[in-house]
């Protein structure tokens, strides 16, 4: 075996897309459609404000894009492969993914957002807390007599 089929051998064992171009294409269109339907749902979750939701989509989100990932790359390294392909399945693929990039670029727009929004109250809490801080007194001093509580409560027990 020389080393091009030794590698063809090696790509096809770890192969996440089926061989055949159609049934390549649709699980990469299935896999598009399942980011984009997370995409969506965390659109509802930031529109909501529920950042709850939110993280708890994350987790989900993970697991897709690492599919896809895997997938896209295997696409990539093989395109000669998909150059043949049924015309439709990558009119739908490439609609799909553009759609998908335009919900992930307004979903980070908006988590952007937040996080500015969030580090510009923060910082505004700091200095006002700061201001506070410098107005107030503390009297450091100490009690003059301090008082041992047990040894108080020995003196009521026995009288």
């Amino acid at each position: 075996m020389n080393n091009q089929e030794n590698t063809a051998q090696r790509v096809n064992s770890n192969s996440v897309l089926p061989q055949d171009t159609s049934q390549a294409l649709n699980l990469l269109i299935r896999l598009t459609n399942n980011l984009s339907k997370l995409a969506d749902r965390e659109s509802q979750a930031l529109a909501q404000n529920d950042m709850v939701a939110f993280a708890i989509l994350q987790d989900e989100k993970m697991l897709v894009t690492e599919q896809y990932v895997k997938a896209s790359e295997e696409f990539r390294i093989n395109m000669n492969t998909y150059r043949g392909a049924e015309k439709p399945l990558l009119d739908r693929l490439e609609k799909l993914q553009a759609g998908l990039g335009e919900r992930t670029k307004t979903n980070n727009d908006i988590v952007h957002n937040i996080y500015e929004h969030a580090k510009s109250r923060t910082q505004s809490s700091l200095l006002a807390v700061q201001e506070l801080g410098q107005d107030q007194r503390i009297n450091y001093a100490l009690p003059k007599q301090a008082v041992n509580e047990n040894e108080t409560s020995a003196h009521k027990a026995g009288d």
